[in-house]
């Protein structure tokens, strides 16, 4: 059996999803999704292979088409898969006076990356995931979410939508998957990287009047919550929050 665990990180190879990636590769064989190649992917998945050989692939799909899901799934191979961690998103304001047409077509498109993509990856890789928690005693799935899952954002309606709806499906699959040893939990960071140009839903100000501890997070935060859940063997259909308090501060 292969020391390592074998993890899937989508979403993998920048910003949150490139620190997520980092700590867990200490003790973890991580297979790195990204939407396309490009050089920072390369460098990273580089990076991990010069510490030790042979402990990152990169793969390659987008998560809004479902043929290129199923190639994923394929591409992720027949071993047992201890770790999934589903990071990738769209994210983008919404335009509520568009044409009908268009503005469902944005919902749908939000949904289809949000939360379609989590349930049928989860499904298709199921099979991998229980061959895991056979062999190690455990497995698990860890759903980056976000606070907006349970507020909405001004201007970011439907991806407010979509995050609520990927909080129910930590907990639907929670249940669905319990019996087979698979673990399924959230993670629901605050601000911890700010997003660039006209896609920036706050300004600076938020976070020091919004959060108990009057800062914004970094994305070592939201990875060490991924690292604590994919260990927390008790720990099932739980959200955790990573937002400085924010989602209780009065």
């Amino acid at each position: 059996m292969n020391p390592f665990p074998r993890t899937l990180i989508t979403g993998a190879t920048r910003r949150v999803g490139a620190e997520i990636a980092r700590q867990l590769h200490a003790d973890h064989d991580l297979l790195l999704h990204a939407r396309h190649a490009h050089a920072d992917a390369e460098a990273l998945a580089a990076r991990f292979n010069a510490t030790r050989a042979r402990s990152a692939r990169i793969l390659c799909a987008e998560l809004g088409d479902e043929p290129a899901r199923a190639q994923l799934a394929a591409d992720v191979g027949a071993a047992p898969l201890d770790l999934v961690v589903f990071n990738a998103s769209r994210y983008a304001p919404s335009d509520l006076t568009a044409a009908p047409a268009m503005r469902n077509a944005e919902l749908r498109a939000f949904l289809e990356v949000n939360v379609v993509a989590t349930w049928d990856l989860a499904l298709r890789l199921r099979p991998l995931l229980t061959a895991a928690a056979r062999a190690r005693g455990d497995a698990a799935i860890v759903v980056i979410l976000d606070l907006y899952a349970q507020r909405p954002l001004p201007g970011y309606e439907a991806y407010s939508i979509s995050r609520a709806a990927g909080g129910m499906l930590v907990q639907a699959l929670a249940r669905a998957f319990g019996s087979e040893g698979i673990r399924v939990n959230g993670v629901a960071p605050g601000t911890v990287l700010w997003a660039a140009g006209a896609q920036r839903g706050e300004t600076d100000a938020v976070p020091a009047r919004g959060t108990a501890l009057g800062h914004i997070g970094s994305p070592a935060d939201v990875a060490q919550a991924v690292r604590y859940l994919a260990g927390a063997r008790y720990v099932t259909g739980s959200v955790l929050p990573v937002d400085g308090g924010r989602s209780t501060h009065v």
